[in-house]
């Protein structure tokens, strides 16, 4: 058992990030680039990773840590694994994982449908991204002195269902939470923890047309389930995914935190 990261000093939380090298997938999407900005604002290095990535679109830091970006296929495994390694070579081993890549595809189409090629094009980045990313990540972490923390983001849909008719996306994340439980069962002797966020609906600028297209009627219907009345803002998911991360939560993994306004309430 690694007791560097069981060890949990009080209010450590967040300013343990100095000095921590972190990587973030689907950091292009507004939840990944407030993770990441979040993270370097408090020191960490953080290789904020997207295959929408350019120059210009590259997040800049604006705190004490380092933002790299990191153009990267996180459905292509030979590019994942390279990856992680170019990270350990330029920066040592990533001891945090943020695995923030997925999209929803197509919605409101009936399983009749649905197409062989859509199915798996949604099930790769949502699901299959998560895998290998986890996969190379535990490899360093195992290689490190300090063990290592991985969050997953899973959906409300992965742990209910859908309200939009996206059969592949509600499957693929709750791959996500079963793939979570899995490896925190697996690697903790190693100090690795393992942990899920499972956000409501978000207003988020992937799928702001889709909200918009609810039409006032239909976002006061949805609204009307969700205790706190609102939709859930990027910044919402920031701080669940740092306390996750973070050693204020050295004893817990395993677990999938609903992020959602209180639209689902499980015991």
């Amino acid at each position: 058992m690694n007791d560097a990261v069981n060890a949990s000093p009080g209010g450590a939380g967040r300013s343990g990030f100095a000095g921590k090298i972190a990587v973030v997938t689907g950091a292009y999407g507004d939840i990944g680039a407030a993770v990441v900005e979040a993270l370097a604002a408090h020191g960490a290095t953080v290789y904020a990773a997207d295959i929408r990535f350019t120059g210009a679109s590259a997040p800049r830091s604006h705190g004490p840590g380092r933002i790299i970006p990191v153009a990267l296929d996180v459905t292509d495994s030979a590019a994942v694994s390279s990856a992680f390694a170019h990270v350990a070579a330029a920066s040592g081993p990533a001891t945090l994982l943020v695995n923030a890549a997925g999209g929803p595809g197509r919605t409101r189409t009936p399983i009749d449908e649905v197409t062989d090629d859509a199915w798996h094009t949604v099930v790769r980045v949502n699901l299959d991204s998560a895998f290998h990313c986890a996969r190379e990540a535990v490899r360093w972490m195992k290689k490190s002195t300090v063990g290592g923390c991985v969050v997953n983001i899973s959906s409300g849909a992965g742990r209910t269902y859908s309200r939009t008719g996206v059969q592949a996306y509600a499957a693929a994340k709750a791959g996500v939470i079963g793939l979570t439980r899995q490896l925190a069962r697996e690697v903790g002797p190693a100090g690795i923890r393992v942990n899920c966020v499972a956000p409501g609906l978000v207003d988020v600028t992937a799928i702001h047309d889709e909200i918009t297209s609810l039409g006032a009627d239909g976002l006061e219907r949805h609204l009307s389930g969700v205790a706190m009345g609102r939709l859930g803002r990027a910044e919402d998911l920031v701080g669940p995914i740092l306390f996750f991360l973070g050693t204020d939560s050295a004893y817990v993994t395993g677990q999938t935190i609903s992020v959602d306004g209180g639209s689902t309430m499980l015991g």
